[in-house]
C-alpha cells in the first residue's frame, strides 16, 4: 500500500500543474460604451479564472481521492459506490464551472464586450 504512495502524489502534482499558471486577460470595449463596464468585465473575468483554476484543482484532488476510494474498497460493493459517487460529484462540479465560464463569455457578448486570454 504504501508503494503506492509517491506516484499518487507525482500524479496529482502533474494533474493540477496546469491550473497554477493565470492567464493575461485583455478586455476591450467598443467606442461609446461607459469605462467602467471595463473595470467591472475585467475583474469578474480574473475573479472567474481564479475560481477555475481552484476547481480544477480540487477536482484533479477528488477524481485521485475516488480513484483510491475505488481501488481501496477490495470487492466491497458499498465502498465501490461511494467511490463512484465521488468521481461524479467530482466531473460535476468540474462541469458547473465550465459552464459558469461559458456564461460569462456569452454575457460579455451579448453587451459588446470582448474578452481575450479567457
Amino acid at each position: 500500500m504504501e508503494k503506492y504512495i509517491v506516484p499518487v502524489l507525482l500524479l496529482s502534482f502533474f494533474i493540477a500543474l496546469p491550473c497554477f499558471g493565470q492567464p493575461t486577460v485583455t478586455v476591450t470595449v467598443p467606442p461609446g460604451t461607459a469605462g467602467g463596464l471595463t473595470d467591472i468585465w475585467a475583474i469578474l473575468t480574473k475573479v472567474l479564472n481564479t475560481f477555475f483554476n481552484v476547481v480544477l484543482f480540487l477536482a484533479a484532488i477528488m477524481i485521485i481521492f475516488a480513484g483510491w476510494q475505488y481501488i481501496t474498497a477490495a470487492g466491497d460493493p458499498e465502498k465501490a459506490k461511494k467511490a463512484l459517487n465521488s468521481l461524479v460529484y467530482a466531473l460535476i462540479g468540474v462541469g458547473i464551472a465550465l459552464l459558469a465560464k461559458v456564461l460569462i463569455y456569452l454575457v460579455a457578448n451579448f453587451l459588446g464586450v470582448s474578452i481575450t486570454g479567457f
